[in-house]
């Protein structure tokens, strides 16, 4: 069903993001790896034809930051953060790539301003994998319990 899918839209990178998650929790490992790669593609030509579209460049900085492309990575997530500088989403997926090129600082920062943008998911960003160089430190704990910014 995947292929079947992938050849209709494969130039939509949103199509890539549901088949991902699910061979993720099936444990196909090696094929969500190919879809990384092949959505990183769409991804790239989308940024060639839309370079404002956020949505497409906070992924390709997440999936760069997963491939170890930290300069290519913390460039796309600059730009993103911005163009739409008070979106809390935004802010969240920053948060997200930097907590996955283990900058905690930057993604703590980040997730504060998300916070004060809207942002309010601390449920799931508690328990995110991509945040996970964050969770045992206080401050995080903090935030995650609706603390205040201090400082």
């Amino acid at each position: 069903m995947v292929d079947r899918a992938l050849e209709v839209s494969s130039d939509d990178y949103n199509v890539y993001i549901p088949f991902i998650n699910a061979l993720k929790r099936l444990g196909q490992n090696e094929r969500v790896q190919e879809l990384r790669e092949s959505q990183t593609r769409s991804l790239e030509q989308q940024l060639e034809s839309v370079p404002e579209d956020v949505r497409a460049r906070i992924l390709l900085a997440v999936y760069y930051a997963n491939f170890g492309k930290e300069d290519e990575a913390i460039r796309l997530l600059q730009t993103a953060v911005t163009l739409r500088p008070n979106d809390p989403n935004t802010l969240y997926n920053a948060a997200c790539t930097y907590g996955v090129l283990q900058k905690k600082a930057e993604a703590l920062d980040m997730l504060k301003k998300a916070r004060d943008a809207g942002y309010s998911s601390f449920n799931w960003a508690a328990r995110d994998p991509d945040l996970a160089c964050l969770h045992g430190d206080p401050e995080f704990q903090h935030l995650m319990k609706g603390g205040e910014h201090k400082g």
